[in-house]
């Protein structure tokens, strides 16, 4: 499940991230997130992905996880900033796709955290 939302007074792009990623609704979510960003200037908005809500990924998943941190970083917003997952393993499983994937975004521990980022930028 994502939702995307526009925070304009942030400035902010916020994708909300929950429960059981699946294979079969990633190229679709790719789809989506393409057509919402191409309605703003990426430049000028913080992406923030809230993924406290995910669930332990299965192993099929990890490579497609792998490709949304490219697409993230590729999109031209001026931050990224990633929510923390709340359970353990999936924090961890996201943290190793980070690092595989050279990822230049920040977490951050709570979505009002990223908030507050992206207004003080």
């Amino acid at each position: 499940m994502a939702l995307f939302e526009t925070n304009q007074k942030a400035k902010a792009f916020i994708i909300t991230l929950g429960g059981f990623a699946e294979t079969d609704k990633a190229s679709n979510f790719v789809d989506l997130l393409k057509q919402e960003t191409a309605k703003l200037h990426v430049k000028d908005f913080t992406l923030i992905v809230d993924s406290s809500e995910l669930r332990t990924f299965k192993h099929s998943i990890l490579p497609v996880l792998e490709q949304s941190y490219a697409l993230y970083m590729s999109l031209g917003f001026k931050k990224i900033l990633m929510v923390k997952p709340l359970h353990v393993t999936p924090r961890l499983q996201l943290k190793r796709i980070a690092k595989n994937t050279g990822f230049t975004g920040q977490f951050v521990d709570s979505r009002q955290d990223a908030l507050s980022i992206s207004v003080s930028q």
